[in-house]
């Protein structure tokens, strides 16, 4: 099976999501703001140059989430995420079931919808996990080479077992 599987959809904080939204928000609004008390008003090329900012990191906030996904290829686990694709070869690989989740993030991002990097593991096991997920709720553990990584497909259960058929361990 080589088709890419869903991850979990986000479930991001209402005040969460108008925060991140609210930054290139700001950006363009501001530009254009006129500022009486000003003795020297922002021209129009840096007015310009703060929109085209602004409406970038509206794209990117759009486009960073649809980039994740997590495929099943006959070598090994494929993951795409905005930075770039990477595949793990399954003896590699472990996995664990989880019902904790992603607690502070420590460096990476953390946008509705797409958080990568390391973050506090709520659970117990791990001090840290690597996040490659959608959602901090609802995911499973897969562990390479000692280190564990966070991951959220729409079902984790059926994710596990199709891991399970592929020979990788699955740990209590």
């Amino acid at each position: 099976m080589t088709a890419p599987l869903s991850t979990a959809p986000p479930t991001s904080p209402v005040w969460f999501r108008a925060l991140v939204w609210l930054a290139p928000l700001l950006l363009i609004v501001t530009a254009w703001m006129p500022d009486d008390s000003a003795d020297k008003p922002l021209p129009v090329a840096g007015r310009v140059a703060l929109t085209l900012l602004g409406v970038g990191l509206a794209a990117l906030f759009e486009q960073v989430p649809r980039r994740l996904t997590y495929t099943l290829t006959d070598t090994g686990l494929r993951i795409s995420r905005f930075s770039g694709t990477f595949e793990w070869p399954y003896r590699e690989l472990r996995v664990r079931r989880t019902d904790a989740g992603l607690g502070l993030r420590v460096g990476g991002v953390g946008l509705p919808g797409y958080h990568t990097g390391t973050y506090i593991f709520t659970g117990a096991g791990y001090r840290n996990v690597q996040a490659i997920a959608s959602n901090t709720r609802g995911g499973l553990i897969v562990e390479r080479g000692g280190t564990p990584y966070y991951l959220t497909p729409a079902d984790p259960d059926a994710f596990a077992q199709a891991l399970a058929a592929r020979g990788v361990p699955v740990l209590d």
